[in-house]
């Protein structure tokens, strides 16, 4: 089975604004719809988990409205990889050989195209695991801030794993797509989002 994670259960405060990150709203359309969206087209993925948690209450009511074939599942919140771990625990309990897709809830751009290049790459792959970067100089064409990077080469949020809870030999994919690199952490990328999203989709 291939299982899509949408990791919705951030505290997202460098955004700043008075709702939940999952449900900032982009050119009129929460953050999380534009991923679910996304995942939902993929010609790979059996089954969409959102992970949720305390500081998500707002964004699992809002799930719960909408006639979309997912689960939620519910984490601590504490830190990434933290529910990480839960969740790698979570699925290992049923199979160790499933597929798990992470993604996060600030990435409305990332095709469903791009998603399935991902899978279909790394099912072609040897390893057990794969990250997805971006290079630098896409983030400082679009004047956008990183946290980190190495060897030039920006994680980009998009990464695949097996379903078991041990370090896993990585393969990785580097994109050179701006859609990769409009993660929604702050009000500054959430304007170079909407410039991005006038001129790409208008």
């Amino acid at each position: 089975m291939i299982y899509a994670i949408l990791m919705a259960g951030g505290m997202g405060t460098r955004l700043k604004v008075p709702c939940e990150k999952p449900l900032f709203e982009l050119c009129g359309k929460p953050l999380i719809k534009y991923v679910l969206d996304n995942l939902e087209s993929s010609r790979f993925i059996d089954k969409i988990i959102i992970a949720v948690s305390p500081h998500t209450q707002e964004t699992t009511k809002y799930l719960n409205s909408l006639d979309a074939d997912f689960q939620i599942l519910d984490t601590s919140g504490e830190d990434y990889l933290t529910d990480l771990s839960y969740i790698l625990d979570y699925f290992e309990k049923t199979s160790k050989d499933d597929v798990l897709l992470f993604i996060n809830a600030d990435l409305p751009f990332i095709s469903t195209e791009t998603i399935d290049h991902v899978l279909d790459y790394y099912m072609k792959s040897d390893k057990d695991a794969l990250s997805t970067l971006v290079p630098v100089e896409i983030f400082e064409n679009l004047g956008l801030n990183y946290s980190y990077e190495f060897n030039g080469n920006v994680p980009s949020g998009l990464n695949v794993l097996r379903s078991v809870n041990i370090v896993q030999d990585e393969d990785q994919l580097i994109i050179p797509k701006k859609e990769l690199a409009l993660n929604i952490n702050t009000l500054l990328d959430s304007e170079v989002a909407e410039k991005f999203y006038q001129e790409y989709y208008i």
